[in-house]
């Protein structure tokens, strides 16, 4: 890590303002940037931990679609990793980038090279000029690390404030960001204390008083000078105890206003003499809490301290409950998608698809009915979650869970059939008169239960809801491969997201742990699961549709797809078809370079004017032949637009392309309710002779045909279903309101050809995956080696309109 001047070496930016060939200007910023760095008195520790984390190079390809994954080695940040004063600007931007968008950190930055850089022949960069920088090196500085350290001040300061009762203990985050003009002022008072005398004084020490971004300037010291910094808390209006030692001469007093009226503030005070002092006054930045993202052990120790199950009897009743709650929630529930999954159901089942065992097992028992040989139809659902040793990774990681007897619940010799707050120690932390004083402890966090419905939720209501989020966030987390490096977004709470309140996942797993049947929406697991891995959008409309359409998202150092997306083929049994592949880096294009915000689906089914529709067909007896009507096989096109590379699928037939455009991501939709029909005891080869009905007497409603004909690529059987249980408000919030009405309006919408639509693939799961890939979800049968009597008569007797041969 020499110091000397930067090479001239061809450089690749992550912004486009910079462009891909930078001009002198460009290399000027940079080189500013490094002098900059110079002035800085950060310490080697921090520099060495930079190094090792943000400049770190590996990519991967994801071929069909022509993009790389990972970060060039002639990126920016390389560039200014190049010289220890360019790793020293970028330890100070690693910081920066946890509170401020790329703009404010372009003003803090800009601010102190002014004041701290000589003015000779050149001025500094300007807070347009350094903006565009900021962009291109945001990604890789959320990779450094810092969030760790301020997640580990928050811990230790409410710890501190819940063992004094202070009155601020009952805050639920201690998570917020001072403004920019704090932050420069700390910059220039820790470049102070180390240099010296300034003006012919000589700063002594400083002490900083805050409340809730204490975390944050507690973190932001130590990272500057790899040493502690001396903490008091405010016991009395009058008075402070001191409850933790530092290292430095930079002290933290946490200090929180006496009401909720009153804003909060910051008070910087420099230090000279016992008689000479000099105070500042800030405020909080606009962040709700601070970014950046942190492993996935620490994660779970900030959450367990949000919900306070992170020391004594709580602790233990939580780690008690978790292995047996997380396995009574992969067995027990169930997914589905648009109506049946309405937020305002609260995770009431499916009537279609949740119970379908239990329906089964009736028709067992009653022998001589017209279904009593559909109980020998061999039928399985395809698997959202990983095999249970994918999901232990993930459970080792949270502390008290580490061992193998937590892992296998037979050695608990528990009784599987009594709710969760009902286990020993749960029960005894939520009932035992010894308890009393940490179940007030606990109750006085602000967990906000999602139902809102409920006055006054009760402690075992809170208590379920709190094993509900943990139990989510470990299966979510279990759907990512290789997960053991995956670093998350240090939010706890992620399930509250107003995009997602309340979440029909909590409330599904809330009913499960009550013993009730529960249904949920597919689609909030991956749209978590992105969030959790640092997506970033900004939230402009368009955006906010990219987001919703998202194949592959980034924006925070990694970026994420799902597999089975590109694999091509469905998943097998016990895989799930929900696995994520996750790699750090941004998007890129394979050819040019050209960096992607993210890579989006696009269908063209979802516009009223051009809706697809095929020439259905009524079939008078079904064979195997059938099932290859379709041919062709499917390619992926794709078309940039500004900073958003969007993509489709294509059925190509003898070497024309359709003009359909198929989102592949539509497929997790159907695939949520899907059933594989297996095997049933009838040769598999049998045809199906179709009895087509006539017209009837005048005054009565004509019998449909069992069966027709359709088109992989044609949306129309699903459309039929979903008008009939659609939430207009997730239409519209998904865009689809003018599709529903259309569709709605339509006087074909109920008057469908046939009852059950037959969707030819041929076998191929590249053309059934094609096939499944639709806007909206439906209740779909899948044949594997089934009969197609046998099939047809399932998917009649038990509510599924479409079969995928």
């Amino acid at each position: 890590m020499a110091d000397e001047h930067m090479t001239d070496m061809k450089l690749t930016w992550d912004d486009l303002e910079f462009t891909s060939h930078p001009n002198e200007d460009y290399l000027k910023v940079a080189s500013a940037c490094s002098e900059f760095g110079k002035t800085l008195k950060i310490c080697w520790e921090t520099c060495w931990q930079v190094e090792k984390q943000v400049l770190a190079d590996e990519n991967t390809p994801l071929p069909s679609l022509k993009v790389i994954i990972g970060f060039s080695e002639h990126d920016v940040v390389r560039h200014l990793g190049g010289t220890l004063g360019g790793l020293k600007f970028l330890a100070l931007a690693c910081t920066l980038v946890t509170a401020f968008d790329p703009s404010e950190c372009a003003q803090v930055l800009a601010t102190l090279m002014e004041r701290h850089l000589e003015q000779e022949e050149q001025q500094s960069p300007t807070a347009d000029q350094l903006c565009p920088l900021m962009s291109a090196i945001n990604a890789r500085c959320q990779l450094s690390g810092f969030a760790e350290h301020i997640l580990d001040y928050e811990i230790i300061i409410s710890h501190g404030l819940r063992d004094r009762d202070h009155h601020a203990a009952s805050l639920s985050r201690l998570g917020k960001t001072p403004n920019t003009e704090a932050v420069i002022k700390l910059v220039e008072l820790l470049v102070l204390l180390q240099v010296g005398k300034f003006k012919d004084r000589e700063l002594k020490a400083f002490s900083v008083y805050t409340g809730s971004c204490a975390p944050w300037i507690a973190a932001f010291v130590r990272w500057w000078l790899h040493k502690e910094p001396l903490m008091f808390v405010e016991d009395e209006p009058s008075g402070s105890e001191k409850f933790r030692e530092g290292e430095t001469k930079a002290g933290i007093k946490i200090v929180f206003p006496t009401d909720d009226d009153t804003p909060e503030d910051i008070k910087i005070r420099g230090i000279y003499s016992e008689a000479d002092w000099e105070d500042w006054y800030f405020g909080l930045g606009r962040a709700e809490q601070y970014g950046g993202l942190v492993q996935i052990d620490t994660y779970f120790r900030l959450m367990l301290n949000a919900f306070r199950l992170d020391r004594g009897q709580a602790n233990m009743a939580a780690v008690e409950v978790i292995p047996f709650a997380l396995s009574e929630a992969r067995k027990r529930l169930t997914m589905c998608s648009e109506g049946c999954v309405s937020r305002d159901r609260w995770g009431a089942p499916c009537e279609a698809t949740t119970d379908l065992g239990s329906t089964k097992a009736k028709l067992r028992q009653q022998p001589g009915t017209a279904g009593s040989d559909l109980h020998k139809i061999f039928t399985d659902r395809f698997e959202p979650f990983p095999e249970r040793q994918d999901i232990n990774k993930i459970l080792g990681l949270i502390g008290g869970c580490e061992g193998k007897h937590m892992q296998d619940l037979r050695s608990k010799q528990m009784d599987m059939g009594m709710l969760i707050h009902d286990h020993p120690q749960a029960a005894a932390f939520l009932g035992q008169k010894k308890y009393a004083s940490e179940l007030a402890e606990w109750e006085k966090g602000e967990f906000r239960s999602q139902f809102r419905a409920m006055v006054a939720p009760g402690a075992t209501t809170i208590f379920d809801e709190q094993m509900a989020h943990i139990v989510a966030t470990i299966l979510a987390l279990s759907l990512f491969r290789d997960p053991e490096q995956l670093l998350v977004r240090p939010d706890p709470f992620v399930w509250r997201d107003p995009e997602l309140e309340p979440s029909t996942v909590i409330s599904a797993i809330f009913r499960v742990f009550r013993w009730q049947e529960a249904c949920c929406d597919v689609a909030e697991w991956h749209r978590v699961c992105r969030k959790l891995a640092g997506e970033q959008w900004d939230g402009t409309r368009e955006q906010e549709q990219c987001r919703q359409h998202a194949i592959i998202s980034s924006g925070s150092g990694q970026a994420v797809w799902p597999v089975i997306l590109f694999s091509k083929t469905l998943p097998t049994d016990g895989e799930s078809y929900l696995r994520l592949q996750w790699h750090r880096g941004s998007i890129y294009d394979e050819e040019s370079g050209r960096p992607y915000l993210g890579v989006v689906g696009v269908d063209s089914r979802t516009e009223p004017s051009i809706v697809s529709q095929s020439a259905f067909e009524i079939p008078s007896r079904l064979t195997i032949s059938d099932t290859s009507a379709s041919g062709g096989h499917v390619e992926v096109v794709r078309e940039e637009d500004d900073r958003i590379l969007r993509c489709a699928l294509v059925r190509a037939v003898n070497g024309r392309l359709s003009e359909t455009r198929v989102d592949p991501s539509g497929v997790f939709r159907t695939l949520a309710s899907a059933e594989r029909i297996g095997m049933c005891s009838h040769n598999s080869e049998a045809l199906m002779d179709i009895t087509n009905p006539v017209d009837t007497d005048a005054g009565t409603t004509a019998a449909i045909p069992e069966v027709y004909l359709c088109s992989p690529d044609d949306a129309m059987p699903w459309y039929w279903g979903w008008v009939h249980r659609a939430d207009a408000k997730d239409a519209v919030w998904r865009g689809l309101g003018p599709l529903l009405v259309s569709v709605r309006s339509d006087a074909s919408s109920g008057d469908r050809p046939g009852a059950v639509a037959v969707v030819p693939t041929a076998g191929s799961d590249e053309m059934q995956l094609f096939a499944l890939a639709k806007p909206v979800g439906a209740h779909v049968a899948v044949r594997q080696r089934a009969c197609l009597s046998c099939c047809v008569k399932f998917c009649r007797e038990f509510g599924f309109d479409i079969l995928v041969l």
